[in-house]
């Protein structure tokens, strides 16, 4: 068994061993324990890391992950295990509402050095819920992966409906009507990420951008071919989506120039 033990950035002894152990018990061990003159707050919140270990647990298809909480005279243990993956993590997003279709969309490939894993599923919501991830960190500004998967969305839903003669002619369906009610995880793997502003929130890599964007059209065109049901009812519900736009925006022009009007203060006849 080796140790080695380090405080505020600097080696307190360098590594050594302690002692024998056996054959069957490997692994490597990290304890830590906060300092009060580095954090503010040295209590850690047991439902913000169950938060994040369930996040990981998800994003790392396998790993297993035990939570224990000692603190208390009743410890608390919570283990985050999920075969599927995102597609469990879509599953989970969407339990409080109701899927349009059965099957959890997958898509995974990788172009150019980044691995690319999406998932994504419609409800009977009228939100869109796309969150994505580089290399299991959070990214709630999106960036170039999420833009490059809104592209790919938007791009073969329209090209699959013109060809099935689903919409109309000259109509075309717009991003945000595809993307109601949609929830999707966005999950890159990428060696040197590169992020945009002070908060590093946003991916700027180009290259995850393509990798996305190509990774997705293929997939999606194949998976609309061979389950046309599932694809009717997306083309649908987007085509809804897009006349009850269409009539909020009129009505609401219609309100504003109403307000307009009354506003004026002419003479009875003018008026």
């Amino acid at each position: 068994m080796y140790r080695q033990r380090y405080e505020r950035g600097k080696t307190v002894y360098s590594l050594k061993v302690v002692g024998e152990c056996e054959l069957s018990k490997t692994g490597t061990m990290v304890t830590f324990l906060p300092d009060p003159e580095v954090f503010e707050e040295t209590v850690f919140d047991f439902s913000t890391l169950k938060h994040r270990f369930r996040e990981i647990a998800f994003l790392t298809k396998g790993l297993k992950i035990v939570a224990e909480d000692k603190r208390e005279e009743e410890p608390k243990e919570v283990v985050f295990h999920y075969e599927g993956g995102i597609k469990e993590f879509v599953q989970y997003l969407n339990r409080s509402n109701t899927a349009l279709y059965e099957d959890i969309l997958y898509f995974e490939g990788s172009k150019d050095g980044v691995m690319v894993e999406v998932a994504m599923q419609h409800n009977d919501a009228y939100t869109e819920n796309s969150y994505g991830f580089v290399n299991n960190i959070t990214t709630p500004e999106g960036g170039t992966h999420v833009v490059g998967f809104r592209n790919a969305l938007t791009k073969t839903f329209n090209e699959y409906a013109r060809k099935n003669k689903l919409l109309k002619e000259n109509e075309k369906l717009a991003g945000e009507d595809i993307r109601e009610g949609l929830t999707a995880i966005i999950s890159v793997k990428i060696e040197e990420p590169q992020f945009e502003g002070q908060t590093k929130q946003k991916l700027g890599n180009s290259e995850a951008r393509g990798a996305v964007d190509a990774v997705v059209s293929r997939t999606l065109e194949i998976f609309l071919e061979q389950n046309p049901s599932v694809a009717k009812t997306i083309v649908d519900k987007s085509v809804l989506a897009q006349r009850a736009r269409d009539a909020a925006r009129k009505a609401r022009d219609l309100t504003r120039r109403k307000s307009a009007l009354e506003g004026l203060s002419l003479p009875g006849k003018l008026a």
